[in-house]
């Protein structure tokens, strides 16, 4: 019996020290690339789109440079193609994030032709199965619905992860990668990404109800504050893929603007960059934020 009580004691410490070496990962919000976001406060200010934004727009950067222009928190609010093209469910977590009372936030909307395009047919979103789309608690620290339905990792995956991922989740939402930036780790990745995107193009079209969800968006968020635009840059070869697949998406973005009145500002020609061709290296994502800083304080 004394046995079996020192192993129960000896599995009960082990499973408590487990949990306090856990809790500072999980406070911290660095579980995983997405976790952070719905464990911070509520939002006074947002950047959205897919992984283009939360990789290439800092808020830091844009909060250092417009001091004062706006109401914070600024929060990456942008996750992947996958989970946050613009759709309902995108819009609805949007709403939960925003505080209600905001009415001068700066609300940064980013946006490409695989944002707003679907595969099959109109009013079937995939994202409505994910987080995106099914979560209700967007500001909770710990976030346990989360935590318990699309956190699938180990516990011991957790600590390990966090101490080798090549992924960093800020507090302020921006995805932050460490991956090689040689010119032949780029090229390579930059072939798989095109292949990946030549797929889509093949299998997918402007969606009716992702415009419709972005203007109802645009209309959501301009009682709130500032809202513009923006188009990231992207490399030569998936600039030139977009322009086959899309010819008129600037146009179409660009009488999307004017007819909701608001700014939109086109850096997709621009040299930064890349990782892959999709996403801007850590330095270029620094220097974008700081131009886009710059170009939205003289707006």
């Amino acid at each position: 019996m004394s046995r079996l009580l020192v192993r129960l004691l000896l599995l009960a410490g082990s499973a408590l020290l487990g949990l306090l070496a856990l809790a500072p990962v999980v406070l911290k919000g660095q579980v995983d690339a997405f976790y952070g976001r719905f464990a911070s406060p509520p939002a006074g200010s947002l950047v959205l789109g897919t992984s283009r934004a939360a990789q290439g727009i800092q808020p830091a950067v844009l909060t250092a440079q417009l001091d004062g222009h706006f109401e914070g928190p600024l929060l990456n609010y942008a996750f992947t193609l996958t989970h946050s093209p613009y759709g309902p469910a995108y819009v609805r977590s949007i709403q939960r994030k925003l505080r209600p009372e905001v009415k001068n936030g700066l609300f940064v909307v980013a946006v490409d032709p695989w944002s707003l395009s679907l595969t099959g047919p109109e009013g079937t979103y995939p994202e409505d199965n994910s987080f995106i789309g099914q979560l209700k608690q967007v500001s909770q620290n710990p976030n346990l619905p989360y935590l318990t339905r699309y956190q699938t990792k180990p516990l011991y995956r957790l600590l390990l992860d966090y101490a080798t991922a090549t992924e960093r989740l800020h507090p302020d939402g921006w995805l932050e990668v460490n991956i090689g930036t040689d010119s032949a780790q780029v090229r390579a990745r930059t072939a798989r990404k095109l292949q990946d995107y030549r797929r889509l193009a093949a299998q997918q079209h402007l969606s009716a109800g992702r415009m419709q969800a972005l203007r109802q968006l645009i209309e959501l968020l301009k009682p709130h504050g500032h809202v513009y635009l923006v188009r990231l840059p992207v490399g030569p070869g998936l600039l030139q893929l977009e322009q086959t697949y899309q010819p008129g998406f600037d146009q179409l973005m660009r009488e999307t603007a004017s007819s909701s009145q608001v700014p939109y500002l086109d850096y997709s020609t621009q040299p930064y960059a890349t990782t892959d061709g999709n996403h801007l290296q850590q330095a270029a994502s620094k220097a974008f934020s700081q131009q886009l800083a710059r170009d939205l304080k003289r707006l």
